[in-house]
């Protein structure tokens, strides 16, 4: 979830990805309410409310275990 304040850096952020990117705003506040941490991958359910997280520097992705367990975490909430 890209933070307050970092909305300059979406753009080199999302450039030729396929994922979405979560932008926090003022009204929400999400990294107080959700207790978000740096690198923090925020899983929402249909109806935008957080079902899970995934933080990318305990979670390494380049290590295949690792990236299965997302790809699942994302596809068990997807199938919900």
């Amino acid at each position: 979830m890209n933070g307050i304040g970092y909305e300059s850096a979406i753009p080199q952020m999302a450039g030729g990805r396929k994922i979405p990117l979560l932008q926090d705003v003022a009204e929400v506040d999400a990294w107080t309410q959700w207790e978000v941490v740096y690198r923090d991958v925020i899983i929402l359910d249909r109806d935008g409310a957080p079902v899970g997280v995934f933080n990318l520097t305990e979670h390494d992705l380049s290590m295949m275990g690792e990236y299965a367990a997302l790809k699942g975490l994302l596809l068990d909430v997807a199938m919900m």
